[in-house]
């Protein structure tokens, strides 16, 4: 079967035996969240949820939970949800730390033709799951999408979302990091099949910190997949983030998991990430010498930034991995 013939096929079939008889149960859309020590703030995250899957009533839907080593109440808040809530639901519990081993666990263990992801301080919009079936319903071939991120709560500073108003396809002048976003990402298990699962060496709870959806977006695309951005796919983010000094930790660790992709793929040829460290450098060059900031408003420098990459890089080769993609 080739590549084309199996991302057409419009629905995965799950085959389970019930008495002497084989029932065939259609999966159209697997969403996946993974969460840590959130008991206090997974209602709305959950409600929403509820609202987007009651005006998907024609899809066939499911919910994989993944608790990453919870030691609050986090599944039982999550187990008392799913005795009424409209979708069928699935707790899995993984105490190896890291999203990015969470969401290996989830994309292991779902069942859906399309898989999609988002965090436990978001909420999904009301026509999130029919959007995504409307996206991927004529695609030949496998592709990977990402949607809009609103500010949940305007307190919270204007970082970690997504307003473009225009669709966008990554291209290798874009930077994949931020095109699209893991809190509201999806694309057919087909993909996920062929590229792999996340490097579980990347993301929150993991030696570098973040960059696990960076790093997946840059191989799907090295792979030849189309990657997306589209608009009309939406959720709002409550990150929580008011001061400046939790602004700052958060770029450190981004721009840290970036300087440890840098090194991940310094020399691989089909990479463009060689480009975009150049780029950072250049710009804080610049910035030295009296340019523009990152960031005036937040106080983001590009100097901070490539010294966060630089720190990230010589991490990642220090632990001498440098060159290996896998």
């Amino acid at each position: 079967m080739s590549l084309g013939d199996e991302v057409a096929a419009s629905r995965f079939i799950r085959v389970t035996v019930e008495g002497n008889r084989m029932t065939f149960e259609v999966v159209d859309i697997s969403l996946i969240i993974s969460s840590r020590n959130r008991a206090f703030g997974l209602d709305s995250c959950l409600q929403a949820i509820s609202n987007a899957a009651l005006q998907a009533r024609d899809l066939k839907l499911e919910f994989i939970f993944v608790d990453n080593g919870s030691t609050d109440a986090t599944s039982e808040v999550v187990a008392k949800w799913s005795e009424t809530a409209p979708i069928k639901t699935t707790l899995i519990f993984e105490s190896r730390p890291g999203l990015s081993h969470a969401r290996n666990t989830g994309i292991e263990n779902a069942q859906g033709r399309i898989l999609a992801f988002t965090d436990d301080d978001c909420e999904v919009s009301p026509d999130y799951f029919t959007t995504i079936a409307a996206l991927f319903a004529d695609d030949t071939a496998p592709v990977m999408r990402g949607g809009r991120i609103d500010l949940g709560d305007e307190r919270d500073l204007p970082i970690t979302i997504k307003t473009d108003t225009e669709h966008a396809v990554l291209n290798i002048y874009n930077h994949p990091g931020g095109f699209i976003h893991g809190c509201n990402m999806a694309f057919p298990k087909a993909l996920a099949d062929k590229v792999g699962v996340f490097d579980v060496r990347f993301g929150a709870g993991a030696t570098f910190r973040s960059g696990e959806d960076t790093d997946y977006i840059h191989r799907a695309f090295r792979a030849g997949f189309n990657v997306e951005y589209v608009p009309t796919l939406v959720v709002k983010h409550f990150h929580g983030r008011r001061s400046m000094d939790q602004v700052q930790r958060l770029f450190d660790g981004y721009s840290y998991g970036n300087g440890a992709l840098y090194a991940k793929y310094m020399f691989v040829r089909d990479s463009n990430m060689r480009g975009m460290f150049r780029w950072d450098v250049r710009q804080a060059l610049k910035e030295y010498f009296g340019g523009k900031n990152l960031d005036s408003a937040l106080g983001l420098t590009y100097r901070n930034t490539v010294k966060q990459n630089f720190a990230g890089l010589w991490a990642y080769w220090r632990s001498g991995r440098a060159g290996q993609t896998s």
